[in-house]
């Protein structure tokens, strides 16, 4: 590489060295056709939430996932209920949808709430059909009748009455009514079984059989999940905020 000419005062000068040194790269990336780009996505922020809705697109087998499009309000909750405890998944959502509705004048339709029932709050999801047949459900969760206060035969958390002296639910918080009122409520599959495995053992029976009869008899509107923890896990890559509720 030639040199620049001397300043005047017989220096070099910088700026003409600067020059042409621009002056060669240029020359270079113009023979070579290589011009330096910026990474993609630099700059910028992965959109994780269209990723995952496109790999999860196709679900397999007998899942049903179509309650995952049905999370579109801007406001999300999940509840967490691995456990009965007097119903407080029921109340914590009934609560959400009360308090926006009277802090920020919304309806049901704009917000989204989701219920996890796993672990020991199973028996929730299940018809008065269950309860009333098998003694074992009550025994296992200490439950009252909502009305006479003896062992619970049915339900105590579905169709609440206005006499229920002893009821754990609010006359618009009972499962049934969050469902209608647009709730996702989803159930654990492991903890069916394992519920179902328990039954037929109190009762002689054969497991696969009891677990068909708690299949059908799941309330109206609730959702069949492989396992809780994957329940959560997707409620909240769809944009679900997490609170435990028991």
């Amino acid at each position: 590489m030639t040199h620049p000419p001397p300043s005047p005062d017989g220096r070099s000068n910088p700026r003409r060295g600067f020059l042409a040194q621009l002056a060669a790269g240029i020359a270079a990336i113009a023979t070579t056709g290589v011009v330096a780009r910026p990474l993609a996505g630099a700059g910028r922020r992965p959109d994780a939430r269209a990723a995952l809705d496109t790999a999860s697109s196709l679900p397999r087998g007998p899942w049903d996932m179509s309650w995952v499009d049905r999370i579109t309000a801007q406001r999300r909750q999940i509840f967490d209920s691995p456990n009965v405890s007097d119903g407080a998944a029921l109340g914590k959502a009934q609560l959400y949808l009360a308090g926006y509705h009277e802090v920020y004048g919304t309806s049901d339709a704009d917000l989204n709430a989701v219920i996890v029932f796993r672990h020991r709050a199973i028996p929730m999801v299940l018809a008065d059909s269950v309860w009333t047949r098998y003694d074992f459900v009550g025994q296992s969760t200490k439950l009252k009748d909502p009305t006479t206060g003896d062992k619970a035969k049915r339900n105590p958390f579905l169709n609440p009455k206005p006499d229920d002296k002893y009821s754990l639910v609010w006359a618009d918080g009972g499962l049934d009514s969050l469902i209608r009122r647009g709730v996702i409520v989803l159930a654990c599959n492991m903890a069916l079984q394992g519920f179902a495995d328990q039954i037929a053992d109190h009762t002689k029976q054969k497991p696969d059989a009891v677990q068909d009869e708690l299949k059908r008899s799941l309330v109206p509107g609730v959702i069949l999940m492989p396992s809780g923890i994957f329940a959560v896990a997707r409620a909240e890559e769809a944009g679900c905020h997490y609170l435990a509720a028991s």
